[in-house]
């Protein structure tokens, strides 16, 4: 079959107002509204069949779900972009290293036990930071809103939650998300904002059984675990070289050590405090930080919890 698109020249596609489809739709709106039908149509389908269940979180999962979406419009559905995207002023994950970002992205939700035993708290905050860091790796041309929202939503249930999607406006998700991807000050700095996200979030995921969070016995135990889910970037930066979360406790073991590194470590957690967080965490964190404060010889047994 011979689409219209194929008979523009290469360099000249990328000036097109639409994307290539097997239904050599040319209007970009009209284009979007036959998609949206048959992608919805393909949804049903997807959910009712329960075919999803049986398959892993993972890459090939990913694609098959916006191969199923997508199968009846365009002839890339369910392979990745091989293109830069940039909607409004939000740049997406560049395509050279598309690659390596979704093996990171995987490769750390099967660290985090793909969100399972968590708290709600927990599982509502690194919910949020996996849902946008999905949202930048940005991994199709089209469609990645609709693919997120189901893949995303089986990982809930997955972990033994929901999220009622349908009382989030599009409106509502974008403004999030733009807010969580970062936005350009005047001086040219990036603010990023997770606020906004885990609050939508917060108030549309639901418990759907009874979950059992590990507990923590030692000091070294606690905090990694605070840190780990409540500041992942500064956890992250700081194990970069490191295989696995649970070296995260010898850090902090060896950070405990030094007036230096329990002063590392408080600094940590005061930025773990920021956002969307229930007055019990943020107690629990200013607990362990006034537990710092008194150490003369760091003894970690003296702070078992």
């Amino acid at each position: 079959m011979i689409l219209k698109y194929d008979l523009v020249r290469d360099e000249e596609k990328g000036k097109l107002p639409y994307l290539d489809n097997m239904l050599n739709i040319i209007d970009e709106k009209e284009c979007e509204k036959v998609e949206r039908k048959l992608s919805a149509c393909r949804a049903v389908e997807l959910l009712e069949s329960k075919k999803l269940q049986k398959l892993p979180l993972d890459e090939k999962t990913l694609k098959y779900i916006h191969k199923t979406l997508f199968q009846d419009i365009y002839p890339w559905a369910g392979t990745f972009r091989s293109c830069n995207i940039t909607k409004g002023s939000s740049t997406f994950f560049n395509v050279d290293f598309l690659d390596y970002g979704l093996k990171e992205f995987f490769c750390n939700l099967q660290k985090d036990d793909f969100l399972q035993g968590l708290t709600r708290t927990e599982f509502v905050d690194l919910f949020s930071y996996y849902s946008n860091e999905l949202n930048f790796l940005h991994p199709f041309r089209e469609g990645n809103g609709r693919t997120k929202k189901i893949f995303m939503s089986e990982l809930a249930k997955r972990a033994g939650f929901e999220v009622d999607y349908s009382k989030i406006t599009h409106s509502q998700l974008r403004s999030a998300e733009i807010a969580a991807f970062g936005v350009y000050n005047d001086d040219g700095t990036i603010m990023r904002s997770m606020y906004q996200l885990k609050k939508i979030y917060n108030d549309n995921i639901v418990s759907i059984k009874d979950i059992s969070a590990p507990q923590t016995k030692t000091i070294e135990e606690l905090i990694n675990r605070l840190l780990w889910i409540y500041d992942r970037e500064s956890q992250v930066n700081w194990m970069s070289n490191h295989a696995s979360k649970l070296d995260g406790e010898k850090d902090v073991k060896s950070l405990l050590q030094t007036k230096d590194g329990r002063e590392k470590l408080k600094t940590y957690l005061g930025c773990a405090k920021s956002g969307v967080k229930p007055q019990k965490v943020v107690n629990l964190i200013d607990e362990i930080i006034l537990k710092l404060n008194c150490i003369e010889k760091p003894k970690s047994q003296d702070l078992e919890y």
